[in-house]
């Protein structure tokens, strides 16, 4: 039996849109789904850095094993999960948006940069104190990149906003989509496997920031389609169920690194038009178009579909920046203080796993949420 929402007749019973245009489906007061979907992204990420179950581990040191074990390494991609942590924070940052009268600019510069940097603060005086040390550098112990790439689009927030109401949303994400491939291109001699480090990375990683614009772009766009009921219905009645969706998520961000690692082997990854096709930026790029469709699936068939989300993967989901934040630092000191009481390497794992929630929970508990607060309370404040 299909679903079918019914369209808003008169939208004028709803708060009207700060630009012209006819708003069909009902709003909702919160997205369900998105955080299981942040919880499933920044767990992928711990896992990319060092927290992957060891599947492989402790095996003959033999040339297959040891081709099984990078692939196995290879395969567990957080920079396509973090494509996905993109889409997630242009839904959010732009639905709350679309019915508004007005855009206060202060008080969203005031509650996304509190929100953003109050927890990081909290987190660098914590492995300060701790003596954390990383040959690359201090910040190391946060993935410093993807926060850049989020101030920035806050920073443009205001302009996107803009296009949008002129109805040039489409045009902005084809732009620059375009540009991201021919800035791959551009940057052929300095490809890399990680996808921010291309180019050198730039200052505040930039050029990161501007190759995944596209990406945060199409989470703006999945905001103003869980506007429209004719979208909605079309989705919600697909024969198809999410977990094809899923499992395509899956198999495509298994593919980008060792697509690198073939063409740096042969050596032809620098190569402008040829190596274009095996770099991790345009794989990964790739991902997060499909990864828009994916998560508008998600999220359309949670909160107007008969999908329900997981409780658990939602409360844990609340806490996912402080599982961003913080797992490295959970890695460090466990890699530090090796655990005596636990032999065997899937062990050694679930005590990590849990310990890392521990510290998650914890550090979501005093610093997390109370930022959170206060980033409301100021917010607030500057808009009345």
């Amino acid at each position: 039996m299909e679903i079918l929402l019914k369209e808003i007749v008169n939208p004028d019973n709803t708060k009207t849109s700060i630009y012209k245009r006819k708003i069909t489906a009902p709003a909702l007061k919160h997205i369900a789904g998105v955080d299981q979907l942040r919880y499933v992204f920044a767990l992928w990420v711990f896992f990319t850095h060092g927290g992957n179950p060891p599947l492989f581990a402790g095996h003959a040191k033999t040339p297959i094993f040891d081709f099984i074990d990078h692939l196995y390494g290879w395969s567990v991609n957080g920079q396509a999960a973090v494509m996905g942590f993109f889409i997630v924070s242009g839904l959010c940052i732009h639905y709350p948006n679309i019915r508004r009268d007005s855009f206060d600019i202060k008080s969203f510069y005031a509650a996304r940069f509190l929100r953003l940097s109050l927890p990081l603060f909290a987190c660098l005086a914590i492995a300060k104190f701790l003596n954390f040390y990383h040959p690359n550098g201090f910040l190391r112990v946060v993935p410093m990149w993807t926060l850049y790439c989020e101030a920035i689009y806050y920073v443009v927030y205001p302009f996107v906003l803009w296009v949008v109401k002129k109805d040039y949303l489409i045009q902005l994400i084809i732009s620059t989509g375009f540009l991201s491939v021919v800035l791959i291109i551009i940057w052929s001699d300095q490809r890399s496997m990680y996808f921010h480090e291309i180019g050198g990375g730039g200052f505040l990683n930039w050029k990161a920031a501007l190759l995944a614009f596209p990406c945060w772009l199409l989470g703006v766009l999945l905001a103003e389609r869980l506007s429209v009921a004719s979208i909605i219905n079309k989705i919600v009645n697909e024969k198809h169920g999410i977990w094809l969706w899923r499992t395509g998520a899956l198999l495509l961000s298994v593919i980008t690194f060792p697509l690198y690692r073939y063409a740096l082997y042969y050596h032809f990854i620098n190569k402008p038009i040829i190596g274009l096709f095996f770099t991790s930026q345009l794989t990964i790029l790739l991902f997060g178009l499909y990864a828009f469709f994916w998560i508008e699936r998600e999220v359309i068939n949670i909160n107007f579909g008969k999908a329900l989300p997981s409780y658990r993967l939602e409360k844990m989901g609340a806490a996912s920046y402080s599982l961003y934040l913080v797992h490295l630092l959970v890695i460090w000191l466990f890699e530090k203080i090796s655990p005596v009481y636990f032999s065997g390497y899937l062990s050694n794992w679930l005590l990590l796993f849990v310990t890392l929630h521990i510290a998650v929970f914890l550090f979501f508990i005093v610093f997390e949420k109370p930022s959170h607060k206060l980033s409301k309370f100021c917010a607030n404040a500057l808009r009345n």
